[in-house]
């Protein structure tokens, strides 16, 4: 399993959706809205949004694509002709996207610290890692759920728009919702990068409120394992394999018969 995530790994550092929405559109953001507002109890937030955001869009923007690629051009063809099973590819492929993560949200978070003044201490970091973490392993097995509901290229593009903006425009990642109507307070709930936003603004600033962490996390390790078992669950190894639902409709079919 550690050779194939090493494989996925070099493969996401070639990939322009990798280039565009996990290195240079998040530090593109901390330095043009940072340097654009120049506000030190903005920077916070700020920072924050950026580094969920890039989980988002990298689980949206990037992992969708690249699994529905593979997919399409045959890999998993060859790598269903071998003993590797469905759940330890998911996960060389989540372990894959962690560590790119980790290493943009290190980059981002030193330029946070030395273009925008943030100052962060031990705890804050331990903190952020937990999130990141969790949070990467969330958004990563979406995006695999979002590939696997698609057929190609215009497929996984409006899945992935259809998933990652409503989620982000339902969230307070770079503003407050506290004069926004209800309905969309409501609908920002119900989703599960709210409590990654809400997690990681207490990860970055915890004075006097870093036991408000774990609810959120709690939550989101829940959507976690819902997630993951939605990834599992909907994995399709041929682009001509009928989903999992019409599979079991078959299959019923053919017992009733």
């Amino acid at each position: 399993m550690l050779t194939i995530m090493n494989t996925m790994l070099r493969a996401l550092f070639r990939d322009t959706h990798t280039l565009v929405w996990n290195i240079v559109f998040p530090i593109a953001m901390l330095a043009g809205l940072g340097l654009y507002f120049n506000d030190g109890a903005y920077s916070y937030r700020l920072l924050s949004g950026v580094l969920t955001t890039n989980i988002l869009f990298g689980a949206t923007m990037v992992t969708a694509f690249n699994v529905m690629a593979q997919r399409n051009r045959g890999v998993y063809k060859l790598l269903r002709a071998t003993p590797f099973r469905t759940a330890s590819f998911v996960a060389a492929m989540t372990g894959s996207r962690t560590v790119l993560a980790l290493l943009v949200s290190a980059c981002v978070t030193l330029m946070s610290v030395v273009l925008l003044g943030v100052k962060l201490n031990l705890l804050s970091l331990a903190l952020m890692l937990t999130v990141l973490l969790i949070g990467t392993v969330c958004f990563t097995a979406l995006g695999f759920l979002a590939a696997n509901l698609s057929k190609d290229e215009g497929n996984v593009n409006m899945i992935s728009n259809l998933i990652s903006f409503p989620m982000l425009f339902t969230s307070e990642a770079f503003y407050s919702l506290d004069h926004a109507p209800q309905w969309v307070v409501t609908i920002g709930h119900l989703q599960p990068f709210h409590y990654l936003v809400e997690a990681m603004g207490i990860a970055v600033h915890p004075e006097g409120n870093a036991s408000g962490l774990w609810l959120p996390l709690a939550i989101l390790i829940g959507f976690t394992i819902l997630c993951l078992g939605a990834a599992v669950l909907t994995f399709r190894w041929d682009a001509d394999q009928p989903p999992f639902w019409k599979k079991r409709q078959a299959g019923q079919q053919a017992a009733s018969m």
